[in-house]
């Protein structure tokens, strides 16, 4: 027995000496778990269990690591890629001083993959001379994104915060921004979302700056979708991810970049997040050219008891919903300023004459914009798209306003809101301009509308394709460990990734929409599922093809 604790003992001895060589007092780096736990147990014999955790800041090659407090855990990002093997690790706590930190459980014995997918913790020991203290590190497959309020409560104000993000494989992020709270009915749940502007200290946090985000990308703000109404997390993914393949990459208010990603606030984890591109509309703009931003307004619709700050038109028709005021040419500083940019769609939806209706919307709505809107609205079973969280982009003319129609929130899809349109699988989704329009036949638009949907389901609905993406999101969602770690955060009852629904709603409504277009080039006249279009309605039954 003294034998051995004289082993024990040398190999403590060799355990710091290794600290001492590889790194400074100032920076301890973490090292492998001795082969012989006795040396465990000698570091505890010689001290006293600290109360409080010794060390609350570790970083891998430079990237802090994100910290859960409540459970004294590390999370280490590393990627999806490594298969059985383990990439290097290195974890230093900068600062630090005085304190040794090594493994207890040797993590090498298991599968890189089988570690990061299931969300093992590893137990790791951080010591002085004369105390030590236990602590975990999990591995997980996503970026982290760490938020430090100093305190503050981020609030639907902008709050100063402190941003740093780390991504495998790449730089880490340490950054000043502001944050606030973002969403309507979402800030009704638990977990939030966010808003984040990153900005430059010296600026006062005045001014936006662009950043390399680890894991997303070239951008000056980030907004982090909870998903807290989507079981799947997959939705708002899925959606931007198909539209990106129909709207070009240059083409002004297009896809949006998207990346999951895990959250902390605070040292307090937070759970699985959803990292989006948001909408900067000046930029947007701007991506047309240098005229644009000094002539042309975008609104943006809205349902009116969940409007804040913004200006905003009520609904002519509607009183429930209304049009937010998102951009205005410089000039503009009063209300009929600002909203003359809307004056030739709110006499459109007012007129009540079918031809005067079908000249008037000749001429101002662009048909292609408003196409592709329609039909990816009912292919996604978009329940929130028009009334609500869709763009309308004014451009002046010659020859009077043109009027574009974009997206934005994406999560109320694929059956998620059953309450919205009935059943959800049958009915059409209402957009009463677009629905006129393809009800008075205008120009012969339900030919082009059937065209163009027969290209959508060549190359974004189609059956196999989706089951691909659903599958793939699932792996990433399942194999990084964050699906279950989120769920057990907001204890949720699926604790693993499953978008069956998802693809049973596209089974039986992508045949529905089949049916809608050949009836749309088949019929003479009115036709019943877009006759049912009234301004408090959701929208009729595609099946009811002739209002019976």
């Amino acid at each position: 027995m003294r034998f051995r604790m004289l082993l024990a003992m040398a190999a403590l001895a060799l355990l710091i000496a290794g600290v001492v060589v590889c790194a400074s007092p100032y920076a301890p780096v973490m090292t492998a778990a001795p082969q012989d736990i006795e040396v465990i147990w000698a570091i505890e014999d010689a001290r006293q269990q600290s109360e409080t955790p010794l060390v609350t800041h570790l970083e891998m090659d430079g990237r802090a690591l994100g910290y859960d407090a409540a459970s004294n855990t590390f999370y280490c990002p590393l990627g999806m890629d490594n298969g059985e093997a383990w990439p290097e690790i290195r974890l230093t706590a900068p600062q630090a001083e005085g304190v040794r930190l090594t493994f207890v459980d040797d993590y090498s014995y298991d599968w890189c993959t089988d570690a990061i997918r299931d969300g093992y913790a590893y137990e790791a020991l951080a010591y002085t001379d004369e105390a030590y203290a236990y602590f975990s590190v999990v591995f997980t497959g996503l970026p982290m994104l760490c938020i430090d309020t100093d305190g503050q409560e981020i609030a639907e104000q902008d709050t100063a915060v402190r941003v740093t993000m780390a991504a495998y494989g790449e730089a880490g992020l340490d950054i000043t921004a502001r944050a606030h709270l973002r969403g309507a009915s979402t800030l009704l749940y638990d977990k939030l979302s966010y808003k984040l502007e990153f900005t430059r200290e010296r600026d006062g946090g005045a001014k936006k700056i662009e950043v390399d985000a680890p894991g997303f990308g070239r951008t000056d703000e980030i907004a982090l979708l909870s998903c807290a109404q989507d079981d799947t997390k997959m939705r708002d993914k899925l959606n931007w991810d198909l539209w990106s393949e129909i709207a070009s990459d240059d083409e002004p208010f297009g896809a949006r970049r998207t990346a999951y990603v895990e959250v902390f606030i605070d040292d307090a984890y937070q759970g699985l997040y959803l990292m989006v591109e948001p909408v900067d509309v000046e930029e947007e703009l701007a991506r047309c050219g240098d005229t644009h931003p000094a002539t042309d307004s975008v609104y943006r619709t809205a349902a009116l008891n969940f409007s804040r700050d913004r200006t905003y038109y009520t609904h002519p028709l509607r009183g429930n919903a209304g049009y937010e005021l998102y951009y205005a040419p410089p000039g503009a500083k009063d209300f009929d300023a600002q909203f003359a940019g809307l004056a030739d769609y709110l006499a459109l939806i007012q007129t009540q004459d079918d031809e005067a209706f079908a000249a008037r919307a000749r001429a101002i709505i662009d048909e292609e914009s408003m196409l592709r809107h329609v039909l990816f609205v009912q292919g996604c079973g978009l329940a929130d798209n028009v009334f609500n969280n869709m763009y309308i982009w004014a451009t002046p003319g010659d020859g009077g306003t043109t009027y574009h129609f974009s997206l934005w929130d994406l999560d109320m899809s694929w059956g998620l809101e059953t309450k919205s349109i009935g059943s959800e699988y049958e009915n059409w989704m209402y957009f009463p301009v677009a629905d006129r329009m393809l009800n008075l036949d205008v120009d012969g638009i339900r030919a082009r509308a059937y065209h163009r949907w027969q290209e959508m389901r060549e190359r974004i609905f189609d059956e196999e394709a989706l089951q691909a993406r659903v599958s793939q999101y699932t792996a990433l969602l399942e194999d990084s460990g964050a699906f279950a770690r989120d769920a057990q955060r907001w204890n949720t009852e699926i604790h693993y990734p499953d978008g069956y629904e998802i693809v049973t709603f596209a089974s039986i409504r992508w045949p529905l929409i089949d049916q809608a277009m050949q009836t749309l080039v088949e019929t003479d006249g009115a036709v019943g599922f877009l006759s049912h279009s009234q301004y408090e309605a959701k929208g009729g039954p595609i099946w009811d093809t002739q209002g019976e």
